[in-house]
């Protein structure tokens, strides 16, 4: 992080001069760049090719704990799977709450209209944010 803010800097530095000189263009040409920053830049974008997850959103549907919570979460998963057969469904543990967690959004507003549609049925349902998301599996759709 702190080498993409460094890049970033450098970036918006070269922006101002070429501003500040006139530039009309509205492009940055780099004339010269260190071996080092050369070197930066390419490691940042093989680190975000090499990703695997983003920051998403999820819609919970359920959680809970106690001795029933596993076969209630069971059942909300079930329950949603027939409502909506095409969109994924996570059933989660993490001692001592199970969670049930639908979809793979990308961006906020996309999961809204699933997250209106879920509370009619789904008391109480609302979004997470999850950064276990998986790049293929976000709509294809998704910006």
């Amino acid at each position: 992080m702190r080498r993409m803010l460094i890049v970033l800097l450098l970036v918006v530095t070269g922006a101002m001069v070429a501003l500040a000189q006139g530039s009309s263009s509205g492009r940055l040409e780099v004339q010269y760049m260190s071996n080092g920053l050369d070197s930066l830049i390419q490691k940042q974008r093989k680190s975000n090719e090499n990703q695997t997850t983003l920051d998403g959103f999820r819609i919970q549907i359920y959680s809970g704990s106690g001795v029933s919570a596993k076969a209630e979460a069971q059942a909300a998963e079930k329950k949603f799977s027939e409502m909506y057969p095409k969109e994924k469904v996570y059933v989660i543990y993490n001692a001592p709450f199970w969670r049930v967690r639908v979809g793979d959004f990308r961006y906020r507003s996309e999961a809204m209209g699933l997250l209106k549609r879920l509370s009619v049925v789904f008391t109480g349902s609302y979004m997470v944010r999850d950064n276990t998301v998986k790049k293929k599996t976000f709509r294809k759709n998704a910006q």
